[in-house]
């Protein structure tokens, strides 16, 4: 925890280039360009497919319209062995057991052999002293198409090209050595120079793609982070699966778009970089399990600020929920301790997180434990120490209401000071609906619900989760109460009441219960859902 701390950047870090040998020098596309590049070999394998099947009934037309000459002379036996060849590497690039680079080097070897086919079914037919040059050969239109469609490292492209060159004068010589006249020395210039003019454009196109490739490369790396893959994306920002260049320790990048952050000139800029590095300080000063761990933060060139975090296997509560339905009493008991240990350390520091919600708390596995609670985006979090910011208050983000409608507790949304009970408050919303299934008050839109939390009494969670015991069923309406002073003064007291139920979760309970989803989770969502784009006025969506 201590990373961010002491590595914090004294000003903003500017993206930094790959390290010696890790881009242009290692010969490697990023990941998501090399599985781009995949899927386009997917569609030339496709593509090649359907034009040999087209091919076939088309030759044996040709071969009874046309005569001996045009059809029977040509060995037609390299067509299906084209197609055979196209289908395995489509099956290739749908692969999930290669690597996309092992699929992209199939695609250079397919390349030659489809090459070499081509080049024996062309040059089958005996070329005379008389005969008009019969074109291009059509290895050139498919190497520089393969080239420009087809992102590899431009060594290999350059080898592949020149093997396919070969392969087409191999394929005259196979004709010859199979006793087909000596074409002359000017239809030998003719057929091969536009084959060598390929090579160079094969050879610039693959290195203009693998320049961009590289810059878009250097835009991904983040301080000591490298960008991998995209995970989400919302109005807010996007968040990415990320890798630490040197140990290569996976990690988890939430960006948040420069327009996101308000004001223009640089005073009030200025004034939101500090707030964001003190939020960012904060979070990574706690140390509960339970909590996300930050790892660095800064801001990209862009001027877009970004959290580099801990990238955790596993199911948010609310898809949890929305699989399996109402979860068992002992099992929710056994959630909202955890996310109370979360939140004790949280509110010893002075934080609020004001964002407590099924949708960021994950159920993972860490250590052998399953159910393990981590609690995510602390992006919300507010500071009851005011003097920590010279008075200038809450640390997040200008924008007026921050949350989510259904788990707001009445004193934000009322405009009120808040404090760690409002946190409590959001914590029995998440145990209404991990009992029950349902959101504390069912309504159409975000006011309904404001209203709702300020003014109407819940029903109890028995009412429609009958197998809840009364015990717990009380301990959720007291987090429920609207007055603050009503509720439980802080999160130790709220875990002394769920022990006091002595309902326990045990390692096998939670076993079976993964094990009843019919399907191993294997969701890496360590982000923040809140990120991901809702419909307006959706009662899961958050207010920025």
């Amino acid at each position: 925890m201590e990373h961010a701390e002491k590595n914090a950047p004294a000003a903003p870090p500017a993206l930094l280039r790959p390290l010696a040998g890790s881009s242009a020098g290692s010969g490697a596309l990023p990941a998501e360009s090399e599985r781009a590049a995949v899927r386009r070999l997917g569609f030339v394998a496709a593509a090649s497919t359907a034009i040999g099947l087209v091919g076939v009934p088309m030759s044996l037309l040709r071969q009874a319209n046309l005569g001996v000459r045009a059809g029977t002379e040509r060995p037609l036996a390299v067509l299906p062995i084209g197609i055979a060849l196209s289908v395995a590497l489509l099956l290739a690039t749908r692969s999930s057991r290669l690597s996309p680079k092992r699929v992209l080097d199939l695609g250079l070897v397919y390349l030659v052999a489809m090459c070499g086919l081509a080049s024996v079914f062309i040059h089958a037919l005996p070329y005379a002293a008389s005969d008009v040059v019969r074109g291009v050969s059509p290895i050139v239109p498919a190497v520089v198409f393969f080239a420009i469609v087809v992102s590899v490292q431009p060594r290999k492209m350059a080898i592949a090209a020149a093997a396919s060159v070969l392969a087409d004068v191999g394929g005259l010589l196979f004709a010859i050595w199979r006793g087909a006249p000596v074409p002359p020395w000017n239809l030998w210039l003719w057929l091969f120079t536009p084959d060598l003019v390929a090579v160079p454009i094969a050879l610039a196109s693959s290195r203009m793609l693998f320049t961009i490739g590289e810059k878009l490369r250097e835009l991904r790396e983040l301080g000591s982070y490298r960008l991998v893959e995209r995970l989400g994306a919302g109005g807010m920002g996007e968040v990415w699966r990320a890798e630490h260049r040197t140990l290569r320790r996976p990690a988890a990048v939430k960006l948040v778009k420069p327009e996101m952050l308000g004001g223009t000139d640089p005073e009030s800029r200025a004034r939101v970089l500090a707030r964001f590095e003190l939020e960012a300080r904060a979070t990574a000063s706690l140390t509960s399990p339970h909590t996300i761990e930050v790892y660095d933060y800064g801001v990209a060139s862009d001027g877009s600020l970004y959290y580099v975090m801990e990238l955790v296997r596993g199911l948010d509560l609310e898809s949890l929920a929305r699989a399996q339905g109402e979860l068992p009493p002992a099992r929710v008991v056994h959630f909202l301790r955890q996310l109370c240990l979360s939140l004790r350390d949280a509110h010893a520091a002075g934080l609020v997180h004001r964002d407590v919600k099924p949708a960021n708390v994950i159920a993972c596995s860490r250590g052998g434990e399953r159910d393990f609670v981590k609690l995510l985006d602390f992006g919300l979090v507010a500071r009851t120490d005011r003097s920590v910011l010279e008075g200038e208050g809450p640390l997040t983000l200008p924008g007026g209401l921050a949350g989510t409608p259904g788990y707001i507790a009445p004193e934000v949304m009322g405009g009120d000071e808040v404090d760690g009970r409002a946190d409590l408050y959001a914590v029995g919303c998440v145990a209404y609906k991990l009992l029950t299934g349902r959101l504390v008050f069912e309504r159409q839109n975000h006011y309904g619900l404001i209203l709702a939390h300020m003014q109407d009494a819940p029903e109890p969670v028995r009412a429609h989760a009958p197998g809840t015991p009364a015990e717990l069923d009380a301990i959720v309406l007291r987090l429920l109460a609207k007055p603050p002073d009503d509720r439980f003064r802080d999160a130790d007291a709220v875990i002394v009441a769920l022990d006091a139920l002595g309902l326990r979760w045990t390692e096998d309970d939670a076993k079976r219960a993964w094990e009843s989803l019919g399907r191993v989770e294997r969701a890496e969502e360590a982000f923040a859902p809140t990120l991901v784009a809702e419909p307006a006025g959706a009662p899961g969506a958050a207010i920025r």
